[in-house]
């Protein structure tokens, strides 16, 4: 086995029991210390491994090295030979796993210099969110994202293991393939062979998992990288991110469940400390809305979204709950706990934010000395009563609520309870509360044309098939469709696809779609199922907003090795950047400069 001339031994690896090895290590200055005349220097190793760390090295001045080894900064890389040995009880560090010995160092090389840092890499001085993508090498060396990215080389690993002994074959799906009418923004590759035409960077491998089943594979999967031209938030990237693709054939949604849960509960087991149980309930898209005020709930506290229409519209005199039946309107209530002496501007705020969505809200505040906010003064004392009892309120509580459209009014009530959740400790942070949110409406209507849109996967099977599309209203057809959440966060999207062209035409012609643009739309799916496709089934659970999940992150960037900014900028790399006239002429292109505001 050859000799590394750089290191024989991890610098974290170093314990008691290698007192009076010699070792050779290797790594970075993360600090340095005269002590009088000593020179204390604290070594630091690549991470990722169980072996990396941190420990720390001692020089005399009479070392030939002394003097260069005091001039370089930290960051600086160097190989050094020594002895190990123990430190005394009084210098022991025990924040350190190798805090019970240091280095005698006898000899330094010196590998690389590092110029005046733009933060510092170590202590626990936090850097800007630009400067950390900038110098994200810098970063990556204060060891957090190093260690996420070996949790998320963990993930890939267990997944592919995981898939493989159930039956999964792994299969690539190209990058270049055609733009899609349908989803997000493409990222379109211009063709030097073919000019004027353009590959698209795939949203999704939906259609070629889908072609697969055609062709006869069974159960197909891939850790996928998906391309789409779309506003960053902190729980998607606004370029790319992988997701865990899968599909079966003769698959029913249940069957889709079963392994996913399957999947779910073993990277929980496998690669966290948080818990969670099996099966996962299953919650219809419209009554989870009702109840929590979004399709994507967090279950771990009970604080559930009341209706009290029936109680209290058409019985009060105060107008907006009065007219709100006539109206079709719903009236929703929830308990804010503990906030009856919050301050005004933060009810004033919920007020602002419900009227945005188009509804009205109002509130009560039960204080000890009496109840407050403009409903106490609209509502009589047994109205009061009622609402309270509604939500359990309690003095001390608060009582927000919302008048208009019934889903608009259960989500101007969602983001409060999310926040209330958070801000409260509400859920218990080792917990991981799954769920399956299912019957998502298979159209909405077009707030522009009136007509009738595709609400959520084009692609899926409506329940009741063919007939539900001849003979129901539209708004009241449901897919098999469905939304893996977990703790207030979308985890994936799936449904059983619609694999018979006969119910594809049906399904498309509502949504304004006739056979000639189906075809020329999607020419090889809608080619493939005149040939004898067998049902099927997929999902695709997000890769980064699981790792997101276990990590405890707020934001996706944070399990990401080299992410984009929130303006879809590389500031590492510099890209998007402009490219030279040569490259636009082989391309036979030219840039338009953009329209006039």
């Amino acid at each position: 086995m050859a000799v590394n001339r750089y290191r024989d031994t991890r610098a974290g690896s170093l314990r008691p029991d290698d007192v009076g090895r010699e070792v050779r290590l290797a790594g970075w200055i993360a600090a340095k210390r005269d002590h009088g005349g000593l020179l204390f220097v604290d070594l630091r190793d690549s991470g990722g491994t169980e072996a990396a760390g941190m420990v720390q090295l001692v020089l005399h001045p009479q070392l030939d090295s002394f003097p260069t080894l005091i001039a370089l900064r930290v960051e600086s890389v160097i190989s050094v030979t020594g002895t190990v040995v123990a430190r005394s009880e009084e210098t022991a560090n025990p924040r350190l796993a190798t805090g019970g010995v240091e280095v005698g160092v006898e000899s330094v090389e010196v590998l690389s210099t590092a110029d005046v840092l733009p933060f510092p890499v170590e202590g626990e001085k936090e850097a800007g969110e630009e400067a950390r993508l900038r110098y994200r090498y810098l970063d990556m060396r204060r060891g957090p994202v190093v260690e996420r990215l070996a949790r998320r080389a963990r993930l890939a690993q267990l997944v592919r293991t995981h898939m493989a002994t159930r039956g999964f074959l792994e299969v690539q799906t190209p990058i270049l393939t055609a733009s899609s009418p349908e989803g997000a923004r493409d990222f379109l590759v211009p063709s030097r062979l073919h000019p004027g035409e353009f590959y698209a960077l795939p949203q999704a491998p939906q259609q070629f998992k889908q072609l697969l089943m055609a062709g006869g594979v069974d159960r197909y999967f891939q850790i996928a990288p998906c391309f789409r031209d779309e506003a960053s938030r902190a729980d998607r990237s606004p370029g790319e991110f992988y997701q865990i693709d899968l599909e079966m054939a003769f698959a029913t949604q249940e069957d889709v469940f079963e392994e996913v849960e399957l999947l779910m509960s073993r990277v929980v087991d496998e690669l966290s400390d948080k818990s969670t149980t099996t099966p996962f309930p299953r919650l219809a898209y419209a009554e989870t809305v009702e109840r929590y005020g979004t399709d994507k709930p967090d279950l771990r506290f009970e604080l559930e979204i009341a209706d009290v229409t029936a109680t209290l519209g058409g019985r009060t005199e105060l107008p907006m709950f009065a007219d709100a039946p006539d109206k079709g309107q719903r009236i929703r209530a929830l308990l804010a706990p503990s906030a009856a002496d919050r301050p005004r501007k933060w009810f004033d705020a919920f007020a602002e934010a419900a009227k945005r969505l188009g509804v009205i809200g109002s509130w009560l505040q039960l204080d000890p000395d009496g109840t407050k906010g403009p409903l106490s003064r609209k509502l009589s004392d047994a109205e009061l009563a009622t609402l309270s009892e509604a939500v359990g309120a309690q003095p001390g509580d608060a009582v927000l609520t919302t008048v208009g459209p019934g889903g608009a009014a259960s989500t101007a009530l969602g983001g409060v309870r999310g926040a209330l959740g958070r801000e409260l400790g509400l859920a218990d942070p080792r917990a991981l509360a799954f769920a399956w949110v299912v019957d998502f409406p298979m159209y909405e209507r077009n707030p522009d044309t009136g007509g009738w849109d595709f609400s959520h996967n084009p692609f899926s099977m409506p329940q009741g098939g063919l007939d539900a599309l001849r003979d129901k209203d539209p708004g009241d057809i449901l897919a098999y469709q469905y939304d893996l959440v977990c703790n207030g966060l979308e985890l994936s999207s799936g449904a059983v696809r619609n694999h018979r062209p006969d119910i594809m035409e049906a399904a498309f012609a509502l949504a304004g779609y006739d056979v000639e643009r189906i075809e020329s739309s999607f020419p090889a799916l809608w080619n493939a199922f005149h040939f004898g496709p067998p049902p099927h089934a997929g999902i695709a659970p997000g890769f980064d907003r699981i790792l997101m999940m276990l990590e405890d992150q707020a934001n996706l960037r944070e399990v990401i090795a080299f992410p984009l900014n929130q303006s879809a900028r590389d500031l590492l790399m510099g890209a998007p950047s402009q490219v030279n006239p040569a490259q636009l002429r082989e391309l036979n292109l030219r840039i338009l400069p953009p329209p006039e505001a």
